[in-house]
């Protein structure tokens, strides 16, 4: 049977997870963002109240911005796809995997925000030279709940500046303080050759199109088992702890919370291409869970999976224990950052789909492994499932 025990495990979640600061703008134009007087300088920005009389409309708002000094995100985006990144920040919980190698005066900055009066938009792109590592803003407004804006990567003051040649990523948080709660952001981003191109928080950090590896092969598998029998009489096999139907490839964090997790079938000696050729006996064989949106999930530890074959009567598990065998797994929420990947890798043996994994010193798969159709399910984030042929 399975018994859950209760284990809190924070990772960089909140306010608890960074340091108070005091501090955090320094004297300068809207790319350097002062706040010395709440405003940033934009067209048309006078700290007002900047309202229209719509609930979710402000054409005004109050702004600052705080320059990075890098990207934060990693980054996760890449620039040969477009032109920036973009996330919306309505809570400090929001900016943690942000902020976990953010200088102190990132840290503060966000700290000292008031997010029941104020959001942070944070923005990232790229320049050609060191110079290019500063973002301005404009046009800055909400518009029926959407965050809106121009930014700019800025380049150097003047032609006598020596700057190196580099690929130089930059980032900026911009404040911005309105009676229009934004619950969505759109921003439109230049980035250090002057091409343009919109991004938001609906884009992700990734192309779901682009990960290695593939969800499942098409069509039918060639060989379908009768049955799944161990030849042990007190053999019991491990629960499947998912209900219902799996979510194959694409689905969001522990307890179904957001999107743009991705689960992929990866062969490891393979060329990452996404056509599924059936592994043979010995073979490595890596399972790849990609966060591909723009805000942290969640899921549970990496041992909260099954492994399953497709038979005439549906999907069995393949791995089992002595009757009476307790399997605990520790309830933990794992941070998983934009464009991290987490990875199981497994030698199609059936002691490598043991090794390594969890309660090894009591499971065993039985009977041994045949040709056929295998399934990997994820049920530590909304039982995402992936699978592939084996050819024995």
């Amino acid at each position: 049977m399975i018994r859950r025990t209760r284990r809190t495990v924070l990772c960089g979640l909140g306010a608890g997870g960074v340091a108070a600061l005091a501090g955090c703008t320094s004297g300068g134009d809207p790319g350097a963002g002062d706040g010395a007087d709440g405003s940033d300088g934009t067209d048309g920005g006078d700290g007002g109240d900047g309202g229209d009389g719509d609930d979710d409309s402000d054409p005004d708002p109050e702004t600052e911005v705080h320059q990075v000094g890098g990207a934060l995100s990693g980054p996760a985006w890449s620039r040969e796809e477009r032109r920036g990144f973009a996330a919306l920040i309505t809570d400090e919980s929001d900016a943690a995997w942000l902020l976990r190698e953010a200088p102190e005066e990132t840290v503060a900055f966000v700290e000292a925000t008031d997010f029941d009066e104020s959001a942070l938009a944070y923005v990232e792109s790229v320049g050609p030279t060191t110079c290019h590592a500063r973002i301005s803003f404009a046009d800055v407004a909400v518009e029926d709940g959407t965050l809106v804006a121009s930014a700019s990567v800025e380049g150097p003051e003047s032609y006598e500046i020596a700057c190196g040649e580099a690929i130089t990523l930059s980032g900026a948080f911009l404040r911005v303080a309105t009676d229009a709660r934004p619950d969505a952001i759109r921003v439109s981003v230049t980035d250090g050759w002057g091409e343009t191109g919109e991004v938001s928080g609906e884009d992700g950090v990734l192309d779901p199109e682009r990960l290695d590896g593939y969800v499942r092969p098409d069509g039918d598998p060639e060989t379908l088992p009768a049955g799944l029998d161990c030849e042990t009489d007190d053999f019991q096999r491990h629960p499947a702890v998912y209900e219902d139907g799996v979510s194959w490839g694409t689905g969001g964090g522990a307890g179904g919370d957001g999107d743009g997790l991705e689960l992929r079938v990866v062969d490891p000696n393979g060329d990452g291409g996404a056509a599924a050729a059936a592994f043979e006996r010995g073979d490595e064989l890596r399972i790849e869970l990609t966060n591909a949106s723009g805000h942290e999930a969640y899921v549970g530890n990496r041992g909260k999976y099954n492994l399953e074959l497709r038979t005439e009567s549906g999907w069995r598990e393949i791995r089992g224990a002595e009757a009476g065998t307790t399997f605990d797994y520790t309830d933990e929420a794992i941070g998983v950052r934009p464009g991290e990947t987490l990875a199981w890798e497994f030698e199609l043996t059936e002691a490598g789909l043991i090794e390594g994994g969890p309660h090894a010193d009591d499971l065993r798969v039985c009977p041994d492994l045949v040709p056929g159709r295998y399934r990997f399910v994820f049920w530590g984030a909304d039982d995402l499932a992936v699978a592939f042929d084996y050819a024995g």
